[in-house]
């Protein structure tokens, strides 16, 4: 299991060495960089959801949010982190990310049951939550907070892969693992 853990991590900084490096591109070499037959072999790898913490003591509830105490209500702490210079794949991340929580989530939006940052990594105020996520570039980490436990799935791999091109697929992962972390 580690060495699985330690292939994904290696893999990770594979894709944002290569994101950091086509956000610095002009528009044509990233489009170019993109397109590498080598990058979906490496982004397929990381198509599950990586826990970064123990979640094996997580309960699934289907409590509706009213019945439980407030304390107990699931928060999902969405962070999209950047560099200060886009690329166009970086902004697509975040517009699908507030399509799928804009058009899927509002209420929960805006009863502070998620929240969504977005967040420069070469903002020195950002440091500490970037050092938290391990995110050195373009990242986007979904985690859920519940009964004082973290689990955190990152999308960053599948942001790049489907959020530009095939924003639709993007917004069902995006959804579908938000919708469970809510349960």
């Amino acid at each position: 299991m580690k060495i699985i853990k330690k292939i994904k991590f290696t893999t990770l900084v594979i894709i944002v060495s290569i994101c950091i490096t086509s956000c610095n591109s002009t528009p044509n070499s990233l489009e170019s960089n993109l397109q590498s037959d080598s990058i979906p072999s490496i982004i397929d790898t990381l198509t599950a959801p990586i826990s970064i913490t123990d979640n094996t003591n997580i309960e699934n509830t289907e409590n509706t949010t009213a019945s439980i105490k407030k304390e107990e209500i699931p928060k999902i702490l969405i962070y999209n982190f950047h560099v200060t210079n886009r690329c166009a794949s970086c902004i697509a991340i975040e517009n699908a990310t507030k399509k799928t929580l804009d058009t899927y989530f509002k209420s929960e939006l805006d009863k502070g049951i998620i929240k969504f940052s977005i967040l420069s990594v070469d903002d020195d105020a950002n440091a500490k939550i970037a050092e938290k996520y391990q995110a050195f570039g373009s990242a986007l980490f979904v985690t859920r907070v519940f009964k004082g436990k973290e689990t955190t799935s990152d999308f960053t791999g599948d942001g790049f892969k489907y959020a530009k091109n095939k924003e639709e697929k993007f917004i069902e992962i995006l959804k579908n693992q938000i919708t469970e972390y809510l349960k």
